[in-house]
């Protein structure tokens, strides 16, 4: 795997050859040619997939970094760690996989690979401690397809019951100024405290892998596919939630009408959109909820296309997209960073089209890990296996003002 310093210096080649087509259709004062236009095109495609990687990098970076930060487990008898979860990892997907029975041993291996999680080992239902590496690599993969779950504080719990925050708004008290004597006496007054309920929502997915399959792979191309099969699947469906979600069923999202962000901005035009009104709708916010590391845009990907080529034809020097050439450093819209949600509305008339603020105000709520569970004989007509995954979720935006929309007229 290329390292993020290599790809970050591709990446800059590429955007240096594109900023040389604006410049020089810029120079000349006219349209890009349909030439121009096609290279651009293309030298647009490759700075998505070569963004694309440095995100995975930085992911799987973010994972490693917290793994090491983990206390290590206190060493059996006769095992170290390592050895102990290499054998957990190996029984389990020898009874998920080929639905061997686990010896007593075997079975309390898995129970006890993570003491950290409160999870039994139930040898009915196949549910049992799933290996740390698939569970990294599932999140990995998810969070590649959920904007929502990479710009969001993701709350884990160990059970799914409701879980309950206390809020208060006080941005409006000022308290008084005293003269002495004190007369008249200050009075005190009491703070007004709300909450946020969070439920445990349960969404599932099921995949088919052919007895061929399964016996001619080795186990980590499986547990490698199985990961991919459902980290995409539980991302898009969980990004979706997450933006859109009526709180019926499902999380409530960031765009949902009733409890989602509010409008910070609404667009002069239904199709296009200005600089200043960038501008607008980030000052929509409060100053309070512009500042820290959490601070971004969202928007789709048709959206960032438009805004990076807000530059072209313009006399403003300071550039409004800011392409990222440090390790670490993302790249960034008006001094901030942003998110890719792929379930954003494109620019079109009456579209919440971008949300800006604090985005650790929007909290998702994770009980547990993911599940995975075998099913013996559901296909085994059609000589495969089945795989039942499952996680339970849900999502809120705790403080209503954090987050502001820009609408299109």
């Amino acid at each position: 795997m290329r390292t993020e310093k290599q790809v970050l210096e591709l990446r800059g080649e590429v955007h240096a050859q594109m900023q040389d087509i604006l410049a020089q259709a810029h120079k000349e004062k006219r349209a890009l040619s349909a030439e121009e236009d096609e290279r651009w095109g293309k030298f647009d495609n490759d700075y998505k997939a070569l963004t694309r990687e440095i995100d995975m990098i930085r992911a799987m970076t973010g994972y490693t970094d917290e793994t090491a930060a983990i206390q290590p487990l206190a060493k059996p008898e006769s095992e170290t760690d390592v050895e102990k979860k290499a054998k957990a990892k190996e029984a389990f997907w020898k009874n998920l996989l080929h639905g061997q029975s686990l010896t007593r041993e075997e079975a309390m291996r898995i129970a006890y690979s993570d003491p950290q999680k409160a999870v039994t080992s139930t040898g009915g239902t196949g549910a049992y401690v799933i290996p740390e590496d698939f569970i990294r690599n599932l999140e990995v993969i998810m969070k590649l397809f959920s904007g929502m779950m990479q710009a969001s504080y993701i709350r884990r719990s160990p059970k799914g019951g409701t879980m309950i925050w206390p809020k208060i708004d006080d941005t409006a008290q000022t308290g008084a100024w005293v003269a002495e004597p004190r007369s008249p006496a200050l009075t005190s007054r009491a703070f007004t405290f709300a909450k946020t309920e969070w439920s445990a929502y349960t969404w599932a997915d099921l995949a088919m892998l052919t007895w061929e399959f399964i016996q001619d792979e080795d186990v980590d191309f499986v547990q490698q596919r199985l990961a991919e099969l459902f980290g995409e699947a539980a991302g898009r469906a969980l990004n979706q939630a997450f933006t859109d979600g009526s709180g019926s069923g499902k999380p409530t999202g960031i765009l949902d009408a009733s409890a989602g962000a509010s409008t910070g901005k609404t667009t002069s035009s239904g199709t296009a959109i200005t600089k200043a009104e960038l501008i607008d709708a980030q000052h929509s916010v409060d100053p309070a909820y512009r500042m820290g590391p959490n601070v971004a845009w969202m928007f789709n990907d048709s959206t960032l296309a438009y805004i990076r080529k807000l530059d072209f034809g313009s006399t403003d020097t300071v550039p409004l997209w800011q392409p990222s050439f440090q390790v670490g450093e993302p790249d960034r819209i008006l001094g901030n960073k942003y998110f890719i949600n792929q379930s954003f509305p494109s620019i079109a008339t009456g579209n919440k089209v971008a949300v800006f603020g604090d985005w650790s105000k929007y909290v998702i709520r994770m009980v547990q890990d993911f599940n995975l569970v075998r099913l013996n004989e559901r296909f085994a007509d059609e000589l495969a296996t089945g795989f039942l995954g499952w996680l339970r979720c849900d999502g809120k935006l705790h403080v209503s003002n954090a987050l502001k929309v820009l609408r299109m007229a």
